[in-house]
């Protein structure tokens, strides 16, 4: 696996809905950012998403970031 770095966590929209996801940057892309891992949820809302990111990144102990 390649070596990443800055992981955090944010909300990204697609077909299912708004949800969270976390991404990190990566070495072998250049260390631009690339999503590990999304959320459980999917909402209607973006300030649904936001709730689930902010508490995933408060138990992870990761920043919450509103724009990636």
């Amino acid at each position: 696996m390649s070596k990443s770095r800055n992981h955090r966590i944010t909300t990204t929209e697609g077909m299912s809905g708004y949800f969270a996801v976390m991404i990190a940057d990566y070495e072998d892309i250049d260390w631009n950012p690339d999503i590990v891992t999304t959320g459980i949820g999917r909402y209607n809302t973006k300030k649904e998403a936001i709730k689930e990111a902010k508490q995933w990144a408060e138990s992870e102990e990761l920043p919450y970031v509103e724009h990636i």
